[in-house]
């Protein structure tokens, strides 16, 4: 089966299991830019690092570590304001996503410490 066999946007993304919008910005990516519209294009901006080694240790030892009194566990959002207020760290901000990823990134989960 092809895209261009007279196929709808609906019938190949039932086919492939994607949304009918996306075969048809696909569809029109490869109208126009051929074969290249299959490659995906490199990030327009370089993104500095966070957290250094250092930082990120700290990070991944808080989320280790209790979580404050009244929580049953650390989220994302929560140590995203503690890492912040923390005098050890030098970072102004940061966001759950950096969190999530630093935390990914070293294979840590956020799981209740004290379970049952």
């Amino acid at each position: 089966m092809h895209a261009d066999d007279g196929l709808t946007d609906d019938e190949v993304s039932q086919a492939v299991g994607c949304h009918p919008g996306t075969v048809g910005r696909h569809r029109k990516r490869y109208t126009e830019d051929g074969l290249a519209a299959i490659n995906r294009r490199k990030a327009d901006r370089v993104y500095e690092r966070k957290l250094d080694g250092r930082e990120e240790a700290h990070l991944i030892a808080l989320a280790c570590s209790d979580p404050p009194e009244g929580r049953s566990r650390w989220s994302l959002h929560l140590l995203a304001e503690h890492l912040v207020g923390l005098t050890e760290i030098d970072v102004e901000s940061i966001s759950h996503e950096t969190v999530r990823q630093v935390l990914k990134k070293h294979d840590c989960t956020l799981t209740d410490p004290n379970p049952g």
